[in-house]
């Protein structure tokens, strides 16, 4: 009914504009060089500025493709934020799957970036506590005003540590976390629904473990993309909620919540009855190309992925050309007691942008980062060249289906950092969706994506007090994390039990425990 409801309006949306009133023509995308926010009425004298800027660098560049940091994108920013600025604007990439370690590198030896981001919060407050970052709150007032206005003073507040602006953080436009996805395909070559329940799932894996559809073969994974993350609608679909408070949901360690380790169990089942990867453990974190190596050459059968990955990932796209037949549906299958499907989903900040307290250029990047929030700029950033890469409709760029359009949006996210998600409206959510769903062959998926990552989510709560013991103990936390992960779900389903409660003893011995219970004091101060 959700699918069907959003579907609806969206089709409300293309062929008129209700009682919404969408992106003025004149502040529609164009590719017209846009200098606002630049407060400059003629290009400065002198020696011009380096602004470096990090880039992810997602090894997900397509075939004849430019370089990530010489390309339509990187030519706009420095053609219309550039120039009228005399500033030089220099990508630094940094690999996507390690980007806290290379960032925490570059930050500690003074090399780091004007302009750097991270999603890890404890990271951010390592930084603000030895010193490592430049208080933007001054320079947001003085030259972020269309900043300011585009991201609004809630979302700012999560910038916010000590007090202080450290943190410039990224507006979610959409907020579901992950969606699941089956090959519809197969389920029609076995004659099976698409399954209802974790149970059936767990069936329609085993299915596909025997029968072996469309041209998996002997290399069928019935279930890829294995890691901490994307488990977790299955995680919570086995979490006991009547049990679990506020604040056991913020402050307990997972591994602790009621129903966590049956969870855990369900997964080593499958692992031991190879429905999942094999080799996960060689590449989880590491090689980020293989799940989609595995996609391509149609080895999986489903997968939980990041919202709407298939197709912003261009998987979906090369799994069509590789396999005409091949067809995707989304999928809501893991059901809690109650008959829910919770899973967790965003708050509304999404990456925290910095400026390091090394940097000479702060009121540079905060220019620019003003600059990026123009309408035009974000149209550009996010959709390309109209009429090349996107035409508009209503109000909203839509994609254009040709090779272009394939070889210069693949990361468009990654240029206009002040936005997760495609981005045309302050006030309509429906307008934000219709602009996430542009490509035309791909829109349907595009939306029942949103849907099911959507229904029944959950945000963790928030508490504001930088928590000390976790800003010690995160990364040797998140790597036990891993460490957990990989050895109860590869554990003989005999040794399932003691592995868990000995892995799960020695996260809390080194501080685990700690970090639970100064969350629990933090959380009753304040929520009294």
């Amino acid at each position: 009914m959700a699918v069907l409801l959003i579907t609806s309006m969206l089709s409300a949306c293309s062929s008129g504009n209700g009682n919404k009133e969408p992106v003025k023509e004149k502040e529609a995308a164009s590719n017209k060089p846009s200098n606002s926010g630049s407060e400059a009425t003629e290009k400065p004298k002198g020696d011009p500025i380096k602004l470096r800027i990090e880039l992810f660098d997602r090894n997900n560049t397509p075939a004849g493709a430019p370089k990530i940091t010489d390309n339509d994108m990187t030519k706009y920013i420095q053609k219309n934020f550039g120039e009228p600025n005399n500033i030089t604007v220099e990508f630094v990439t940094v690999p996507r799957s390690e980007e806290v370690d290379k960032l925490n590198v570059l930050m500690a030896a003074n090399q780091a970036p004007d302009i750097v981001f991270t999603y890890d919060q404890p990271t951010v407050q390592q930084y603000v506590k030895n010193g490592g970052l430049t208080d933007l709150g001054p320079l947001l007032d003085a030259h972020g005003q269309k900043l300011k206005e585009v991201l609004g003073e809630e979302l700012l507040s999560y910038g916010v540590f000590d007090g202080k602006q450290y943190t410039i953080p990224a507006k979610r436009v959409l907020q579901p976390q992950s969606s699941t996805f089956i090959r519809q395909d197969w389920l029609d070559e076995l004659g099976l629904p698409l399954p209802q329940t974790t149970e059936q799932f767990y069936e329609t894996m085993k299915a596909f473990k025997e029968k072996k559809p469309g041209k998996s073969g002997d290399k069928a994974i019935p279930y890829g993309q294995i890691d901490y993350f994307h488990m977790h609608p299955i995680q919570y679909s086995f979490w006991e909620w009547d049990k679990i408070a506020d604040e056991d949901l913020y402050a307990s360690a997972e591994w602790l919540i009621p129903g966590n380790k049956e969870a855990y169990r369900f997964l080593n089942k499958m692992y031991n009855e190879g429905l999942m990867d094999p080799d996960f453990p060689l590449h989880m974190g590491k090689d980020t190309q293989q799940f989609q190596k595995n996609l391509l050459n149609g080895y999986i059968g489903s997968a939980t992925t990041n919202t709407n990955e298939p197709v912003y990932m261009g998987y979906y796209a090369e799994l069509q050309k590789n396999d005409p037949n091949a067809k995707l549906a989304l999928i809501d299958p893991f059901t809690s007691a109650d008959g829910k499907t919770p899973k967790p989903i965003y708050s509304p900040n999404g990456i925290y942008i910095m400026v390091p307290k090394a940097s000479k250029n702060a009121e540079a990047a905060i220019k620019y980062l003003n600059w990026m929030a123009e309408t035009d700029n974000i149209i550009a950033l996010q959709n390309g060249t109209e009429g090349v890469t996107y035409e508009m409709k209503d109000g909203v760029p839509i994609t254009l289906d040709n090779d272009q359009a394939k070889q210069t949006l693949y990361n468009y996210f990654d240029y206009c950092i002040i936005l997760n998600g495609k981005y045309v409206s302050t006030t309509d959510e429906l307008l934000n969706i219709t602009a996430n769903a542009s490509d035309p062959n791909f829109k349907d998926f595009t939306v029942e994506s949103i849907a099911t990552g959507t229904k029944d989510g959950i945000i963790k709560p928030r508490v504001v007090t930088p928590i000390q013991s976790e800003i010690k103990y995160a990364t040797t936390l998140k790597e036990k994390d891993d460490e957990i992960f990989v050895k109860v779900l590869t554990a003989k389903p005999a040794d399932f039990d003691k592995v868990y409660d000995k892995e799960v003893a020695d996260y809390m011995k080194i501080g685990g425990k700690e970090v639970m219970e100064e969350k629990r004091a933090t959380f009753k101060a304040e929520n009294p």
